[in-house]
């Protein structure tokens, strides 16, 4: 009882530890991979856009952005939808995980974590960032608006890309997810209107006081609004649609299985499963020569009846330990299960078989064929001639 209550994980049975690594353990690289990767493009993407501003406003690091806008961004605005996901978020459904355990390799190669990952975020932040700041700049160009009046669309676009880009990222959608979303955006107004509508002498001689109900009431906001998110988020999209399409991963393939049909969804994996164990047995198979088959089938016959078999053990000598001196006495032992055939020699066999090998019931050869038909046909199969040979055939 302490030793479960000290630990981190405690598995009562060890037929649990299959879908504790094979489902949750891949959920949970999978969740925190892409939560690593969105952190860092989040707060990338809107700093970067304050450090456009400072080629305005000759670097002296006043921001266009309000305050409390600045204090909230990631505080309440953006932070509800990127704990639904990273919490609830599915790649792959359990049960396909489960019927195809090779999806499991993902997690083992970094597929979904790699440098190169990293920096692509990083570059489309930048790219994300000048679309949301200039497209913007230029609307309200040769304007007389306010700093915030500019800046509050800023932070709008911002969020709207921000949550768009966790969408395009998220790989199942509940209700959760969902009402996330929408309650971050009207969050975000209900705040914005609240605060620009009590605030009438904050911040002089530019305030926030009515801002949002001025910029509510012209359609050019609108129109920006919704241009730049679809033009910062065009690239990415594009990305992740003709990848899917045309190099899917296996993840990716494993994620359309789960929209087929339980029928059709069956049938591909028993083929799946068959081609995965021909490809692993077919180079297994192709090093056994056709006179190994054959010389070991002809082995499979009574030896001499002529030579008749102690009916009990000298005194004072057990019939194991008998054996025990015939086995340190012969060179080699040719043993036969309804499983397959081992050749067993004064090497013990090779610890580094392979387990497919051992679960088909072959194993290493030492010794060459010539050094077998050498030994004498009793020595070679000390077999009692009571027992059925036909039942140890290869074919069976």
């Amino acid at each position: 009882l302490k030793a479960v209550m000290a630990s981190d994980f405690a598995i009562p049975r060890f037929r649990h530890l299959e879908k504790l690594l094979l489902v949750h353990g891949h959920w949970c690289y999978s969740r925190l991979a892409s939560m690593v990767l969105y952190f860092f493009y989040k707060n990338a993407m809107f700093v970067a856009l304050l450090f456009w501003y400072q080629f305005y406003c000759g670097f002296s690091g006043s921001s266009m952005v309000d305050q409390w806008y600045l204090i909230f961004f990631n505080l309440l605005f953006s932070s509800l939808p990127q704990l639904i996901t990273g919490v609830l978020d599915k790649d792959v459904p359990a049960e396909v995980l489960i019927a195809v355990p090779q999806l499991y390799k993902s997690g083992q190669n970094m597929e979904e974590y790699q440098p190169h990952m990293f920096w692509m975020n990083m570059i489309d932040a930048m790219y994300q960032s000048l679309v949301c700041f200039f497209i913007p700049y230029f609307t309200y160009y040769d304007s007389e608006v306010d700093i915030f009046s500019w800046g509050t669309p800023i932070t709008t676009i911002a969020l709207f890309t921000i949550i768009l880009h966790l969408a395009i990222e998220t790989k199942t959608w509940t209700f959760l997810h969902w009402s996330s979303c929408i309650f971050s955006i009207l969050l975000f107004f209900i705040v914005a209107l609240v605060y620009n509508a009590s605030c009438p002498v904050c911040y002089p001689p530019s305030n926030p006081y009515w801002t949002m109900e001025r910029l509510m009431g012209d359609p050019m906001f609108y129109f920006t609004c919704i241009i730049s998110p679809v033009v910062a988020l065009l690239p990415r999209f594009l990305y992740r649609t003709l990848q899917g399409t045309l190099f899917p991963t296996q993840l990716q393939l494993g994620r359309q299985l789960s929209k087929l049909s339980p029928e059709i969804r069956t049938q591909l994996l028993t083929k799946l499963n068959v081609k995965e164990t021909i490809r692993q047995t077919q180079p297994f198979a192709d090093s056994f020569s056709p006179s190994l088959g054959s010389n070991a089938s002809d082995c499979y016959k009574p030896f001499n009846q002529s030579t008749p078999l102690p009916t009990s053990p000298p005194t004072g000598e057990s019939l194991f330990q008998q054996r025990t001196k015939a086995e340190d006495t012969t060179d080699q032992t040719v043993a036969a299960s309804p499983q397959g055939a081992a050749l067993y020699g004064e090497n013990k066999l090779s610890s580094s078989a392979s387990s497919l090998e051992r679960s088909m019931g072959f194993h290493e050869v030492r010794h060459g064929t010539s050094e077998m038909e050498s030994l004498p046909v009793g020595a070679t199969f000390p077999w009692s001639s009571a027992i059925n040979q036909a039942d140890f055939s290869l074919l069976k």
